[in-house]
């Protein structure tokens, strides 16, 4: 009953790939060039996921002021998340970014409670306890930015995957070629996994 129903799906989508593209021979599928596929990786995060670059913009302006040196096991580890994410970052600038938030935090809570003191002359050590939590979270939030944006690049892929599958097994039906069925499914599959897939053929 399966292998019927698998039959049943892959003509439905043979049919409308025939009237859509008609008979493509893989010759006609367009080369993609370098400049062009370097272009397009920029243009899809911008358009696509916007918080990927404003964060990506972000790491590189501010975490390069302050230079730290991390532990061979955490720099592994946000690594592969910036691997996962696309993200263009080095692990050192993550931190480095979250430690300046930080303290841009700590230090704009302990002016504004001096101010408060010499204006009240009442010192609130509860409101310099409560930026230093708030300095903590800005610190936990940007430190682990990769990981949640990893996730996030997986879970959008993770549901485009049958899709991609079908339209792999459809094109290798109607033209028996791997790499240029991942092609075409990259081609015509909605961004994260378009770009995935399209990274095949440009880190090749």
């Amino acid at each position: 009953m399966a292998n019927k129903e698998i039959e049943e799906i892959l003509k439905k989508y043979g049919r409308q790939m025939d009237q859509r593209y008609g008979s493509m021979n893989p010759a006609e599928i367009p080369e993609v060039s370098a400049e062009q596929s370097s272009r397009e990786f920029s243009q899809f995060k911008s358009d696509m996921m916007p918080q990927f670059s404003k964060y990506e913009r972000m790491c590189n302006n501010l975490g390069g002021f302050i230079k730290l040196k991390l532990a061979s096991k955490d720099a592994e580890r946000i690594q592969k998340d910036l691997s996962s994410a696309h993200l263009e970052v080095t692990p050192s600038q993550v931190v480095s970014l979250a430690m300046m938030f930080f303290i841009l935090a700590f230090l704009g809570g302990i002016m504004l409670t001096v101010a408060i003191y010499l204006i009240t002359l009442n010192f609130s050590f509860l409101l310099l306890f409560l930026f230093l939590v708030a300095a903590g979270f800005l610190f936990y939030y940007f430190y682990t930015k990769p990981a949640r944006l990893a996730n996030q690049w997986r879970l959008k892929a993770g549901s485009q995957m049958v899709p991609c599958i079908l339209y792999t097994v459809v094109y290798m039906k109607h033209t028996s070629n791997l790499e240029r069925a991942i092609r075409f499914a990259s081609m015509h599959l909605d961004p994260p996994l378009s770009l995935d897939l399209k990274k095949v053929f440009w880190d090749v």
